[in-house]
């Protein structure tokens, strides 16, 4: 029996091996539709007089087999242009759907990289903020931030001569820094532009998020359609959250802009507006947080002085 299956051996070997998945089913088709045309014949022919009519059916049906087959086969570069549009407009409805629910459902990814900006280099946090291991981030310093922050460097004025080489020593120190990798690019743009122009440039080709303490700079960047971190807006985030009610304990060092007014500071830097404390100057009291207002500058914490402090010192001196 082992001879009856050689030539069902050579047509799947050499034959269907060679045709395509796309071929076999335009194939089946074409056969398919000249078989029912020919069996929609069929009534017609039969009736034709004598032999004709017994062969004619089957002739036709034997004639129109190959030419179906070959008119599906020719049409396969249509079929596959049909195709994979429709297989891209799917993706493009999934990736849609799938887009809009995470947007809803899911909380933002990190950014892959984040841009530094001359002004978020001077400022120095970055590097605190890389070190404590939350910037979960490649970080890219442009060519041309590097050469504006030498010429800040070389500047006449002693001011920014000395801000600029603290920024280059704070960007040395954050190379130092052995889990975080930052990576010097070349930019292509006109050197026309402005740095920051080229920044938000950089970072919309990169899909790159933006560090910097410039405000004016984050407002241009986010009508643009880029991620700003901003260390400024970070750095309120974080401080400590107080709320009207809660008992305080700091030092009185400085008066306030009212005469009864003295203001002292929580360890992140809280601004404390003590009333009636100008007296408690260069104590350290006892408060009650009264109320916290959020300004631009920051959050800032109004408190009054214990009463019961007022008491026992009223007590001691009897």
């Amino acid at each position: 029996m082992g001879w009856t299956l050689r030539p069902l051996e050579w047509l799947r070997a050499g034959i269907l091996h060679s045709v395509s998945t796309l071929e076999i089913l335009l194939g089946g088709f074409g056969l398919v539709a000249a078989l029912v045309t020919a069996a929609l014949l069929s009534p017609v022919l039969g009736s034709l007089p004598g032999a004709a009519g017994d062969f004619a059916p089957i002739g036709v049906a034997i004639l129109l087999a190959p030419i179906g087959i070959g008119v599906a086969l020719s049409r396969r570069a249509e079929v596959e242009r049909f195709i994979n549009t429709v297989r891209g407009r799917a993706d493009e409805v999934a990736v849609s759907v799938v887009g809009s629910t995470d947007a809803r459902t899911a909380a933002p990814t990190a950014p892959a990289e984040v841009i530094l900006d001359t002004s978020a280099i001077i400022d120095g946090r970055i590097v605190e903020v890389a070190n404590s291991g939350f910037l979960l981030a490649d970080i890219i310093v442009p060519r041309f931030v590097l050469d504006e922050l030498r010429r800040v460097a070389d500047s006449s004025n002693k001011l920014r001569r000395g801000r600029g080489r603290a920024g280059l020593e704070l960007l040395s120190r954050l190379q130092g820094l052995e889990h975080v990798h930052v990576e010097i690019v070349d930019d292509s743009a006109d050197d026309a532009l402005d740095v920051d122009a080229r920044l938000v440039r950089l970072a919309l080709e990169r899909r790159a998020a933006l560090a910097l303490t410039d405000a004016n700079l984050a407002r241009v960047a986010e009508l643009e359609g880029v991620r700003t971190l901003n260390l400024n807006v970070l750095a309120n985030a974080v401080k400590t959250n107080v709320l009207p009610g809660e008992p305080l304990q700091i030092e009185l060092v400085e008066p306030g802009r009212s005469a009864d007014q003295a203001v002292g500071y929580l360890s992140d830097g809280t601004m404390v507006v003590v009333e009636a404390g100008a007296d408690a100057i260069g104590e350290r009291r006892d408060l009650t947080v009264k109320r916290v207002i959020q300004t631009q500058a920051g959050r800032m914490v109004f408190a009054a002085l214990n009463t019961h402090d007022g008491a026992a010192d009223d007590g001691d001196a009897a």
